[in-house]
């Protein structure tokens, strides 16, 4: 099962009500239990943006390292 960000940061929200008592929910308040569902969304979205390209990064690399190997076994006799 595959969690999309919105879906996991509802869920380490709701993770973390739970942890609190009912008076300490009420006192934040649902406006700012969304707002920290909204961070949490940017921040888990940031940390995945950059796990992304640094995987086109390393394709990347990769590609130019097996255009060199190709071009160096084109260029051998056989």
């Amino acid at each position: 099962m595959t969690l999309t960000i919105e879906d996991h940061a509802a869920k380490v929200v709701v993770r973390f009500k739970e942890m609190l008592s009912d008076e300490q929910v009420a006192m934040i308040g649902e406006e700012h239990f969304e707002e920290l569902e909204m961070l949490i969304e940017a921040a888990i979205g940031s940390s995945e943006a950059k796990a992304l390209l640094q995987a086109v990064h390393q394709v990347e690399e990769l590609s130019k390292r097996l255009a060199k190997h190709v071009a160096t076994i084109e260029n051998m006799n056989f």
